[in-house]
């Protein structure tokens, strides 16, 4: 039997942009302490590599199953009505999702029209907004995951409440 590996798409993404972001942080620091010269993409890309760890973040705490949680109320139910409760919560936050997906390619057009640039680097600033769709895109896909495992396991536990 082949043991499920811990390491996945979403740990591999936040794990290399955090140590980028830290990366980023410490020369930022040292060449404004040492060199007296401020490097001032580094606060623009730590910015825009924000925004894609907090929503591929979201993604990773939503395949865990993580994202929030009810225990006292949850803890008080039997099975059924807990799995019930996990559809009713991961499909608002699917709903959720799905707004921030549509919004946020309104927001890349608007940038796009615009021909906005970014202050430091002076790039389309539509290149680091692509990442709120990336990442909210993940959290859309782990939340159909979620509610097909919840629905199998709804009928499982149907199943077994017939056969007693």
């Amino acid at each position: 039997m082949k043991k499920k590996s811990s390491v996945d798409f979403e740990s591999c993404i936040t794990a290399a942009v955090l140590v980028i972001m830290l990366t980023l942080v410490f020369l930022g620091v040292v060449s404004r302490y040492a060199l007296h010269f401020s490097f001032s993409f580094t606060e623009e890309l730590v910015c825009a590599l924000f925004v894609l760890l907090g929503t591929v973040g979201s993604a990773l705490a939503c395949k865990r199953r993580s994202l929030y949680t009810l225990d006292l109320l949850t803890g008080a139910m039997k099975p059924k009505m807990q799995t019930i409760f996990s559809i009713i919560t991961t499909t608002l936050t699917l709903l959720a999702a799905l707004f921030l997906f549509w919004t946020s390619f309104s927001m890349i057009s608007t940038q796009f029209k615009l021909k906005s640039l970014t202050v430091a680097l002076r790039v389309p600033a539509w290149t680091y907004t692509t990442a709120v769709p990336f990442g909210i895109g993940l959290v859309i896909i782990r939340c159909i995951q979620n509610i097909l495992q919840d629905v199998r396991k709804l009928k499982k536990l149907k199943e077994e409440g017939e056969a007693q």
